[in-house]
C-alpha cells in the first residue's frame, strides 16, 4: 500500500513537472498545475478526501484548457463567412461549442456536442440516423456525415473519429453552400485534436 502510494504521488508529480514546461496560460486561481500539487501534498499528508477534491479541480481546469483549445478551430473567417460570438459551455462532463456564421443574408450555425461522458452516446446516435436512412449521406473531409434538407433548413451532421458531433445548419443558405462550408471548416483538425 505504501509503495502504491508513492508510485501515485510520483505519476502526479511527475504529470505537474510536464504540465508546467508546456507552459500553458491560465489564470493563478485556475492553475492546474498548483490545483496538482496541491492534490499530491494533501494525499502525502493522508488527507485522501482533500486530494480527491484537488485532483477534480485539476481535471476540470485541464478540460476548460482544452476546450479553449478546440474552440480556436471555429475561425473568425471561414469561406467568406464572418464568425460571430463563440458559446463554449460545459455541463456534467458534456460540451457544447456554437458559433453563426454569417455572409451577407446568409447565416449558418455551427455546433460541437461531445465529453468523455457523451462520446459514445453521441456516436450510437450518429450511427442510428446515419443507417436508419435518415438524409442523405455526405464525405466531409474523409468523415461520414448525412445531409437533410426539410422545410427550409439544411443541415448536415458529421460524426467525429473522436465520438463528437458537429452540426452545420443553416436557414438561408442552399445544400450546396452549407456542404461547402463544412468542408472549408477545420473538421479534420479539430477532430484530430479532440481525438487526442
Amino acid at each position: 500500500m505504501m509503495q502504491s502510494r508513492h508510485v501515485s504521488a510520483w505519476v502526479l508529480a511527475s504529470f505537474i513537472a510536464v504540465s508546467s514546461a508546456a507552459g500553458t496560460a491560465v489564470a493563478a486561481d485556475d492553475d492546474p498545475v498548483a490545483a496538482c500539487a496541491e492534490a499530491v501534498s494533501l494525499y502525502k499528508d493522508d488527507d485522501v478526501e482533500g486530494a480527491l477534491e484537488e485532483a477534480r479541480w485539476c481535471v476540470s481546469q485541464l478540460e476548460q484548457i482544452r476546450q479553449n483549445s478546440v474552440a480556436s478551430f471555429f475561425r473568425d473567417e471561414i469561406a467568406g463567412y464572418q464568425g460571430g460570438e463563440l458559446s463554449n459551455q460545459q455541463a456534467m462532463g458534456i460540451s457544447m461549442i456554437e458559433r453563426s456564421y454569417t455572409n451577407g443574408d446568409q447565416q449558418i450555425d455551427v455546433s460541437l456536442t461531445g465529453g468523455a461522458s457523451a462520446n459514445n452516446a453521441f456516436a450510437a446516435l450518429a450511427q442510428m440516423g446515419m443507417s436508419s436512412g435518415m438524409g442523405q449521406k455526405v464525405r466531409i473531409q474523409k468523415r461520414t456525415g448525412t445531409l437533410t434538407d426539410e422545410n427550409g433548413t439544411v443541415t448536415v451532421m458529421v460524426s467525429l473519429k473522436s465520438g463528437g458531433m458537429l452540426q452545420f445548419e443553416s436557414y438561408s443558405a442552399s445544400s450546396d453552400e452549407v456542404v461547402e462550408f463544412a468542408n472549408a471548416f477545420p473538421v479534420a483538425d479539430l477532430d484530430d485534436a479532440t481525438g487526442q
